[in-house]
């Protein structure tokens, strides 16, 4: 009877379709968390099987009330992971020190490969320690994740788009500052600051939309957004349009040129421009190639003006001749239809020995050089031709 039921379970269990789930991570830590204060950590929760199966977690530990769910039960699939989402929040009476919880990932009843249910013990089950380090220091630590500041038109906000993750173990309601420049980045015309409407827990992400007045005419404008709390931030640029203007949007990609070249090459020279708006746009390449180390300025970069069809790029093309070796500093910027891109930048190296130029005095010389070895040949061709006839 005991070899009979042995048999038959192991009949059943080889009936079982094989079924196996997973995590991306061994085991999940909290760090530096507040008594009384919150933290978030995800894992993904994976499984081969094709069809849907359901999931619960389960949990041992005196601290197993600290956490919590994005969901107590789930369904994935091979196609359709699961991020499960952690939230662990111990009490404000806790005891500062290092606590464990062992959480478990249990599925629901697994089918048979003939069809039906083999019973509520068969179940594949994975086991993630939860680990909470818990301290008294209140740590004040964020980060700027994006910024994107959008067109506007005249006498309409601003608005700004900003996201910041808190990295720190307290609440946070970030200030965002905003500076605006005028087109040439030279003048500042006005600034603001803004606050998020909402705190951002520990560990998480939020994506704000902060709104501005400025009275600004219709032009091109840079500004440079911060959040003096954390780190992060930038130069951007936005239009002000008149109501249902066209926007002209181009994009100045890199600098192209030979990285390594000799004294005395003619070194081509590349800004690759794209032209992202609804209409062609005349564009010029502006700029310098300043020497590196004598911090001398080799030459003044102005393009004539390339006409560029919408959603066309363009290799806006200039010379650079170097009469001594060195490194070169390559930086301009695309001014098309009135507008200007971010500045880029490109290192050229050249090698070889100086070469004196001498001024305009030898060039003459060597155009009469030229001019009086082309005046021999035709002598020495002329009087070859007159011994000819004189044979004949």
């Amino acid at each position: 009877m005991k070899w009979t039921l042995l048999l038959l379970m192991l009949v059943l269990v080889s009936d079982v379709t094989a079924v196996s789930i997973g995590v991306n991570r061994a085991s999940l830590t909290f760090t530096d968390i507040l008594r009384g204060g919150y933290a978030n950590e995800s894992i993904m929760v994976v499984t081969d099987s094709t069809e849907n199966i359901s999931g619960s977690i389960l949990l041992y530990g005196d601290e197993a009330s600290w956490l919590s769910f994005s969901a107590e039960t789930f369904t994935f699939s091979a196609s359709q992971p699961y991020r499960l989402n952690v939230i662990a929040q111990p009490p404000p009476d806790a005891r500062i020190e290092n606590y464990r919880v062992n959480m478990s990932i249990l599925t629901g009843e697994l089918s048979r490969s003939e069809g039906g249910l083999l019973g509520t013990s068969t179940r594949a089950s994975l086991g993630v320690p939860v680990h909470m380090q818990l301290t008294g220091t209140e740590i004040l630590q964020c980060a700027v994740g994006g910024i994107k500041v959008k067109d506007t038109e005249r006498e309409q906000q601003l608005e700004v788009e900003v996201s910041v993750i808190n990295k720190g173990n307290v609440r946070v309601r970030p200030i965002v500052e905003v500076i605006v420049y005028d087109k040439f980045q030279t003048d500042e015309i006005a600034r603001d600051t803004r606050q998020f409407r909402n705190d951002i827990l520990p560990t998480l992400t939020n994506e704000e939309a902060v709104f501005y007045t400025f009275e600004l005419p219709r032009d091109q404008y840079w500004a440079t957004i911060s959040v003096p709390e954390c780190t992060g931030g930038g130069l951007y640029t936005f239009d002000v349009l008149e109501a249902g203007e066209v926007k002209d949007e181009g994009e100045f990609i890199q600098i192209d040129a030979p990285s390594w070249s000799e004294v005395g090459d003619i070194i081509p020279i590349n800004a690759i421009f794209r032209n992202r708006g609804y209409r062609s746009v005349r564009a010029a390449f502006k700029g310098t190639i300043v020497n590196i180390d004598s911090e001398k300025i080799a030459k003044v970069i102005d393009t004539e003006q390339y006409t560029v069809a919408p959603d066309a790029t363009a290799e806006i093309e200039t010379f650079f001749n170097p009469t001594e070796p060195g490194r070169y500093m390559v930086t301009g910027k695309v001014f098309y239809n009135d507008k200007l891109t971010p500045e880029r930048t490109f290192v050229l190296n050249v090698t070889g020995e100086k070469r004196e130029t001498g001024g305009y005095g030898n060039y003459i010389l060597y155009f009469l050089l030229l001019v009086i070895i082309l005046f021999l040949i035709l002598i020495i061709r002329r009087k070859k031709q007159r011994q000819h006839y004189v044979r004949r």
